[in-house]
């Protein structure tokens, strides 16, 4: 096995591009891009003729008709009287023609795309920029573009772009933006929604992303990622180290004042909060409590004699939901919360309390009910009993003063389903890569949040609706202007200009230095590399 070439999935599916050398050195033995026929981007000033520049598909025959007829007379070689023809080359996504004679004396030379120092085409550092910023894969871009015979730049090119140019700028970028964040919330303090997501649908997952967004505004103020090999290869403990990882970034390098946490009942996450932060309060998400409860309801309620518990999953969950935005301390969510084991037989008042403060008859908060009504159930009965169990739980009420607030993390959770936009579940990224595809989320996440609605002719609010196939139901939701993407001309534009102020370039050798969270597989067995390692490192920008 150890002379079997590795492969990755991508190379299988869509074959393996054959590469020989570097390509910045092969360009930089090519003849000297000049004339008036190739555009030249050598500074900041210039940087605009690439990226507000409108970008056409044309056919090579359709080009070469116009260079044939019309512009072949304008060009002579001096001192030679042949006649003057053209012929075309290819230079990853860019065209060149070239005008000359049979004696391969160049009359005018033109290039489709804008060159920039040391002869990168703008077009090749534009296209890696649109795919990583606007959430595609290489492969299948690829695919798209050998379907459509599109010329375009191979698989080493893209890479070397990727790594050297716009991972580090996207890095940049997040940072800068998620300063001006901080700088916003000044002094105050915050509350924090937080919420982890593996890279996997599975148990196995390489990665782990935590998110960390504050209550008011809805932004995203911190985003950590981190890989298994971190935390010793157990998937189980990334969230945790994650959430760790961003705590201490937002009180330690941010100084931000947190004062309250909300996250989902996770136990390693609940005994973080008790260990590391005990001064902070600690607040579970509503709605996975609610969803957990109508899931042991609906247990409940599989046998014959607890049948009638099933009709009633949706009216104690919003109970619940009722319970937790109404009660503000522990003593009134009892009073509450209790009387559903009366108002289910039939019960809407009672004389005993639930809790320790108050005395005297109860009663259900409700108005008059409706003549129509679901079955109710029998007092006593299976169905009752069963119930009784579950509403007086003993980790159950444990656990109430993790509901007093009544927050959510919904906002989160939305959040996790822009990242699938970034990075799909279904494939594989090096860490650098994972992690500022993330970001790019992020900043996607944060650009739009006063995105305004739509309106017809009238005035009204455009809104359109959603079916839900889960709980069959039909939604209205208000329609919203398309997204700006702002940030992503700024970002194609540092790109841009991160290669110009590159004295290097591609050909350096890589540091792994800079991709910390690699650092703890390179070396193991006592310092000595394994075999797997080294394959690791050869392929992990590919």
């Amino acid at each position: 096995m150890c002379d079997v070439e590795e492969i990755t999935l991508e190379e299988q599916e869509f074959g393996k591009e054959e590469t020989k050398g570097d390509y910045e050195s092969e360009i930089l033995e090519k003849a000297e891009d000049t004339g008036p026929g190739i555009i030249k981007i050598l500074c900041e000033d210039d940087v605009h003729l690439l990226t507000e520049d409108e970008t056409c598909l044309v056919y090579k025959k359709c080009l070469l008709q116009l260079a044939n007829t019309s512009i072949s007379k304008m060009f002579k070689v001096k001192g030679c009287n042949l006649s003057i023809g053209n012929r075309c080359e290819s230079v990853g996504s860019a065209l060149y023609i070239y005008w000359e004679c049979e004696n391969k004396h160049v009359a005018h030379k033109w290039c489709s795309q804008p060159v920039l120092n040391r002869r990168l085409h703008g077009g090749d550092l534009q296209i890696t920029s649109a795919i990583l910023a606007s959430g595609n894969n290489f492969s299948k871009i690829a695919l798209f573009a050998r379907f459509l015979k599109l010329h375009f730049q191979g698989t080493v090119k893209f890479s070397n772009i990727q790594r050297t140019y716009v991972v580090p700028t996207i890095n940049t970028f997040w940072k800068d933006q998620q300063r001006e964040i901080v700088d916003q919330i000044g002094g105050q303090s915050i509350v924090v929604l937080g919420d982890g997501r593996n890279d996997s649908p599975g148990h196995c997952a390489q990665y782990c992303t935590c998110t960390m967004m504050e209550n008011c505004t809805k932004k995203i103020v911190s985003i950590i990622t981190m890989d298994k090999r971190e935390t010793g290869k157990k998937s189980t403990n990334m969230e945790k180290a994650c959430f760790l990882k961003a705590m201490e970034e937002m009180q330690g390098t941010h100084d931000l004042t947190v004062d309250e946490v909300v996250t989902d009942a996770q136990l390693q996450i609940g005994a973080l909060m008790k260990n590391r932060f005990p001064d902070i309060k600690h607040s579970h998400d509503i709605w996975h409590v609610a969803k957990n409860l109508g899931k042991k309801i609906v247990a409940a309620g599989q046998t014959k004699e607890c049948r009638s518990l099933i009709d009633w999953s949706k009216d104690i969950v919003n109970h619940f939901w009722y319970t937790c935005s109404s009660a503000r301390n522990r003593d009134r969510f009892m009073e509450i919360w209790c009387g559903i084991v009366h108002h289910v037989v039939n019960e809407h008042e009672w004389g005993m309390s639930y809790s320790s403060s108050y005395f005297g008859a109860n009663q259900c908060m409700h108005g008059p009910l409706q003549d129509e009504h679901k079955e109710w159930i029998v007092k006593g009965s299976a169905s009752h009993k069963a119930l009784i169990q579950i509403v007086f739980n003993k980790r159950f009420l444990n656990q109430i003063h993790y509901y007093l607030n009544f927050r959510s993390t919904g906002k989160v959770e939305n959040f996790n389903n822009l990242i699938l936009m970034y990075s799909g579940k279904r494939f594989v990224y090096s860490t650098p890569v994972y992690r500022v595809r993330s970001q790019l989320a992020a900043l996607d996440y944060n650009a739009p949040m006063d995105r305004e609605t739509k309106r017809k002719p009238d005035g009204t609010i455009q809104q359109h609706r959603t079916f839900n196939k889960k709980s069959g139901r039909w939604s209205v939701t208000p329609v919203k202007l398309e997204k700006s993407y702002e940030h992503v001309s700024k970002l194609m534009t540092n790109i841009v200009v991160a290669r110009i102020s590159d004295e290097e370039g591609m050909s350096h050798q890589v540091v792994l230095g800079m991709y910390a969270s690699w650092g703890t597989c390179l070396c193991s067995n006592r310092g000595r590399w394994k075999h797997g390692h080294l394959k690791a490192v050869t392929s992990i920008f590919a």
